[in-house]
């Protein structure tokens, strides 16, 4: 009985070792000291493990039971990485450091094998159709070369369609085949013109789509399609508030797309609001707030982050309530926004190390100083430094003459979490009752809120 029990406790040793499985690398011409293995969550990577490499360039990560499978990024360095899928089995690849992609090569791996064929098949093909797109829209249709335009136009888009369905039908269970599903290409005929295929794809951009595998969080497919399809609403001679409403429409339809499944549902909501937070797109983000906030259950007695952020965007709309602020100025003397006794306040979030703030704060205060109706305007400048030393230096350097506070809290402090600080400088006009009036992004739009009001000419 002893001997059977040892014996069942060695297969079991066995099976767990045999759980674990070699990510094997060698860099030709690798100059990094250290490399990352990290996971993927949608466009975030959080790093597993760190390994130094050999003077030839050769590494190795231990892929365990706790890896689950999916998507994951080697680091070389910050911005030189590439990709690989795991799913329980051994992998080699090799690669020289100054063509990375184009050099790399899969020694083993059936899943990477399948995903990189895929990945420069795809390549491939989209540089045939963008290079065939222009003429078959312009060659004259009387003459003859036309119709052979025309046919390969249709030939490059059959033969990749089949191409895409050949490794599906091949590969059902691989991992890489996740991806790839997502990734079946939409006809278009040639009669269409640019203008029109940018239309139709719009309209059946989801048609091939999926956004019912929750195993896809894994990587950055999801993503990826959602910041490709907003790119379609996008125009480089739209002004900001022309682009926010357009990508409003944007992520309406991709929300209506991603409702079936709560998960994704939610993974997609704190993408575009990251997104959108990082370009200050408020008026998207307002809109997002309002509409599109995650289901919560009963129970909950927290809500999370991003329903928190999302919470307070509602919140922060125009014609609201301000949240009020007490914060101490530069002498430790605590100022009360609810008793600053202005037409209008303009509540001004910025830090000393901001290079941005530093070119917009010395217009602010030309504006503060000069303008004709100057004194309908008060400002209230809450810095995010956490060292009174710079903040103050900054202050005294640029004479920055308006009410000057901060609690040395950074982007903990109250005030910034109150009005969602997540971007300096963050600028908010508020009218005598300290009601929002206006959410300026650029000093541009400053300017049109302050002539809006009547504060400047």
């Amino acid at each position: 009985m002893k001997k059977a029990f040892l014996l069942f406790l060695s297969i079991l040793a066995f099976e767990g070792y045999a759980q674990e499985h070699l990510l094997k690398v060698r860099i030709k011409d690798l100059p990094s000291p250290e490399v990352y293995l990290a996971d993927f969550y949608g466009d975030k990577n959080q790093i597993l493990d760190t390994v130094i490499p050999d003077t030839l360039g050769n590494f190795s990560f231990l892929l365990k039971e706790n890896h689950p499978p999916g998507m994951y990024r080697v680091f070389l360095e910050e911005k030189v990485f590439f990709d690989i899928i795991y799913n329980r089995e051994d992998i080699e690849i090799q690669a020289q450091y100054n063509h990375l992609y184009d050099s790399l090569e899969i020694v083993s791996s059936r899943e990477n094998r399948v995903y990189y064929d895929f990945l420069r098949k795809r390549n491939d093909y989209l540089r045939k159709f963008d290079l065939l797109a222009t003429p078959v829209e312009y060659y004259p249709t009387s003459d003859s070369f036309c119709f052979d335009l025309r046919n390969q136009y249709v030939k490059i888009q059959e033969d990749y369609a089949k191409y895409i369905d050949d490794v599906i039908a091949e590969n059902p269970d691989y991992w890489s085949t996740k991806i790839i599903r997502q990734r079946r290409p939409i006809y278009f005929e040639p009669e269409l013109n640019e203008a029109e295929r940018r239309e139709y794809n719009i309209a059946h951009y989801f048609d091939p789509i999926d956004f019912s595998d929750v195993e896809l969080v894994r990587s950055n497919i999801y993503t990826t399609l959602a910041i490709e399809y907003m790119s379609l609403y996008s125009n480089p001679n739209f002004t900001q508030e022309q682009l926010e409403n357009s990508f409003i429409v944007a992520v309406d339809k991709i929300m209506y797309e991603a409702m079936d499944n709560s998960i994704i549902y939610d993974f997609i909501v704190d993408y575009l609001v990251g997104g959108f937070e990082r370009f200050h797109f408020d008026k998207v983000l307002d809109y997002i707030a309002e509409n599109y906030v995650p289901e919560q259950c009963e129970n909950e007695e927290r809500k999370t982050d991003l329903q928190t952020r999302l919470s307070k965007y509602a919140e922060l709309t125009n014609g609201k309530q301000a949240p009020d602020i007490n914060i101490p100025d530069v002498d430790g003397n605590t100022i009360k926004l609810s008793r600053i006794k202005a037409e209008y306040t303009l509540v001004l979030f910025w830090a000393s190390w901001c290079p941005h703030c530093n070119e917009t704060l010395p217009k602010i205060q030309n504006i503060y100083e000069n303008s004709t109706n100057r004194k309908k305007l008060e400002v209230l400048s809450i810095s995010l430094d956490t060292e009174k030393g710079e903040w103050k230096s900054t202050v005294d350097t640029a004479n920055y003459t308006w009410l000057n506070a901060c609690d040395l809290k950074g982007w903990d402090s109250k005030s910034a979490t109150d009005y969602n600080v997540y971007a300096t400088p963050t600028m908010f006009l508020l009218d005598k009752d300290k009601k929002i009036v206006a959410k300026p992004i650029t000093f541009a739009e400053l300017k049109t809120a302050l002539i809006n009001e009547n504060i400047i000419e």
